[in-house]
């Protein structure tokens, strides 16, 4: 199929605008090469962006050669601000944020989001307070980025039938939200907002095709592929639950129950002790000396299994792990990197990286960093 020119120019905007974000002072010549795009293009963009107060250029250093010193491009601070909010199962948390990736303020909410009606209420919530927060800096707000699992249709804002959380079935959040606060509403997944956060103002900024695993309330994976996020066709990808779930659970397990405090319980019996949940294995877990280790063992071997296995789906440059698991320190990230490097089909190729042990943190500056984007893209095609 061929694209239309829109489609064209929307796509060249997008790649110019995601790079100023992950590398801000690019000179126009360096746009260029790295987006592989003609001189010409770029000197139209630029200026664009610059018109609409999305981008502005600064002077260039001095280098003490003969010639023009490039001049630098970056996104301005002020061309957006933005709230985030990841949408759990049971919390919620926000941050607000610069369209430079500053963090300017944070709130959480940790109270159950089983229902629609517990959802929209500490949704709207946390977002007030991130907007209090802003108008006493006397900073106006712009948009408003929402993470929630998937499936999930970003376009629309709907919300389809995400498991453990029957009551939000057709959840029409972008719409709601929007009506309320009066601002442009983006909805993206949990753990693609994370990736496209890591993307934008991360520790993969360098990096076109990498996937982001998840391990902590909930299991599963962000995958970005050629700089883009990668939604599946019916608007979710990486749900990985399943395929650990069945490694470590002898009985059949309700959907409401994927997470890591079901494979720790199914883990117990290792132990003879009845540590419930993660945070128990985290306080208590070290008075078990050998035998956790052997545990946080299985858990890593498996994990890294797992990730390879998605890894050699889809061929990227890095793998990212994420989580509370992280916390374990190497005990667990040793052995998951010796697993994971022993089932990838392309030997050491694949990097396999760290990431942030706070998955809420992770998913809330990923909606924002969505919102970022998202906004400025919107107000670049109005233009």
């Amino acid at each position: 199929m061929i694209s239309k020119p829109s489609d064209l120019k929307g796509k060249n905007i997008g790649r110019v605008i995601q790079l100023l974000l992950a590398k801000p002072d690019t000179p126009r010549v360096e746009l260029a090469r790295q987006t592989e795009l003609t001189k010409t293009t770029i000197s139209s963009i630029v200026a664009s962006l610059i018109d609409l107060k999305i981008a502005e250029e600064l002077s260039g250093e001095k280098t003490g050669l003969v010639g023009k010193a490039p001049i630098p491009v970056r996104i301005r601070s002020d061309a957006a601000t933005v709230i985030g909010v990841n949408l759990a199962r049971g919390s919620t948390t926000g941050v607000a944020m610069s369209a430079s990736g500053n963090l300017l303020a944070s709130c959480v909410k940790s109270v159950s989001n089983k229902t629609k009606a517990d959802a929209t209420a500490n949704l709207f919530d946390v977002v007030q307070r991130l907007i209090n927060k802003c108008y006493w800096q006397e900073i106006r707000v712009d948009a408003i980025g929402i993470g929630a699992p998937s499936p999930l249709d970003k376009k629309s804002g709907v919300i389809y039938s995400p498991f453990g959380l029957s009551d939000w079935q057709d959840f029409a959040i972008g719409e709601i939200t929007e009506k309320k606060f009066g601002l442009p509403v983006f909805l993206v997944n949990d753990g693609d907002g994370a990736a496209f956060g890591m993307k934008c103002f991360g520790k993969c900024r360098d990096i076109s095709c990498f996937i982001s695993l998840y391990f902590d309330e909930g299991i599963g994976a962000g995958i970005i592929l050629k700089d883009e996020i990668y939604s599946g066709s019916f608007g979710y990808s990486g749900e990985i639950s399943y395929a650990l779930l069945k490694s470590f659970c002898e009985e059949p397990m309700d959907n409401s129950s994927l997470s890591l405090d079901t494979i720790v319980s199914a883990l117990n019996s290792e132990l003879g002790e009845n540590l419930g949940s993660i945070d128990e294995f985290l306080r208590k877990g070290s008075a078990f000396g050998r035998r956790m280790v052997s545990v946080i063992g299985r858990v890593g071997d498996e994990l890294g299994r797992i990730a390879a296995l998605v890894s050699n789906i889809f061929g990227p440059e890095a793998v990212v792990v994420n989580g509370k698991l992280l916390d374990f320190g190497e005990i667990f990230f040793e052995a998951l990197k010796s697993s994971f490097e022993s089932n990838l089909f392309s030997g050491d190729q694949v990097r396999l990286l760290g990431g942030n042990n706070d998955q809420f943190e992770a998913f809330s500056t990923g909606a924002a960093s969505y919102a970022i984007f998202s906004y400025l893209m919107s107000k670049a095609l109005t233009d």
